[in-house]
């Protein structure tokens, strides 16, 4: 993480595209706004446009805008995302998310630093500096024909890529016992051994947002002023010991920690996907992945 920061000291203030990756929970989009607000940008908007939530056929009025009169509904001219950033910075969060019509009308704004409302003939300057992030292999994406290779050229002049919980477990202290201070509760003042040991020793399919869901969820359970075993969530840690003492006798990979894991989880949750996600602390799609990379029926 200080090799990742010292590169972002260095890039902050260079006026190029930045690609964040890493997985789900890890922090993109933190990293994000803190390069935002380190840069000389930063009295400028940031503009955060989710490409995973919003849906296809509402996505390019909500990047471009519209005329008034464009269809409709349309009884005024809307003013959207790429235009209110004005000379700030647009975040694409998961860009691999967009479909290949998407992805061309993107490329065209960002090569040619303009683009024409929806219903429109004048062209919009468009000056914002672009960040995006992805949890996908986006190579991969490419040779499958689903990313544009050209597209991934320009949002990628830099990459950071930020390291899954599991790969810096000596982080974990740390991020606990920032998250508890942020949870507000005074009265809890830090962690006993056992509950702070069943936290290094648990993979973190979730990464760092799970993490933090689970210090807040045990500081509001916990009575006294430390957090104890017994204040973490059961259906998180039941049988950790014993699936990482398992793991370490069979010299298993963190891969194959977290593909038992998951596993386990989808077991006892019958496979419900919303359940399961919950527990894991990722999102549906997140989980659907995992389960399609470690073949898990």
């Amino acid at each position: 993480m200080r090799e990742l920061l010292i590169v972002v000291e260095k890039v902050v203030d260079r006026d190029i595209s930045i690609l964040i990756r890493g997985e789900s929970g890890t922090g993109k989009n933190f990293l994000a706004e803190v390069i935002h607000a380190s840069g000389p940008r930063r009295s400028a908007p940031f503009v955060h446009i989710d490409c995973a939530s919003i849906p296809h056929d509402l996505f390019e009025s909500e990047l471009f805008g519209y005329e008034k009169g464009t269809f409709t509904d349309a009884e005024s001219r809307k003013i959207d995302k790429l235009e209110a950033a004005l000379n700030g910075t647009v975040y694409f969060d998961e860009v691999a998310a967009l479909t290949p019509p998407l992805q061309a009308k993107l490329l065209r704004a960002i090569e040619e630093r303009r683009f024409t409302r929806l219903g429109g003939s004048q062209t919009v300057a468009f000056a914002a500096r672009v960040i995006s992030s992805t949890s996908a292999d986006l190579e991969a994406l490419v040779e499958e024909g689903a990313f544009r290779r050209d597209l991934l050229y320009r949002v990628n002049v830099m990459t950071l890529a930020i390291p899954p919980l599991r790969q810096r477990p000596e982080d974990i202290p740390l991020l606990a016992s920032s998250f508890l201070r942020a949870s507000g509760r005074k009265p809890v003042r830090g962690f006993e051994a056992d509950a702070m040991a069943m936290l290094k020793a648990y993979p973190w399919p979730g990464n760092v947002r799970e993490l933090r869901n689970v210090v807040e969820r045990a500081a509001l359970l916990e009575d006294g002023s430390r957090i104890t075993a017994a204040s973490l969530p059961v259906e998180h840690f039941r049988d950790i010991a014993s699936i990482v003492e398992s793991a370490v006798k069979e010299e298993l990979t963190l891969e194959d920690l977290e593909r038992r894991y998951i596993t386990e989880v989808l077991r006892r949750t019958g496979s419900n996907f919303s359940r399961a996600a919950e527990v894991l602390g990722i999102n549906r799609k997140t989980l659907r992945e995992k389960r399609r990379k470690y073949g898990i029926d």
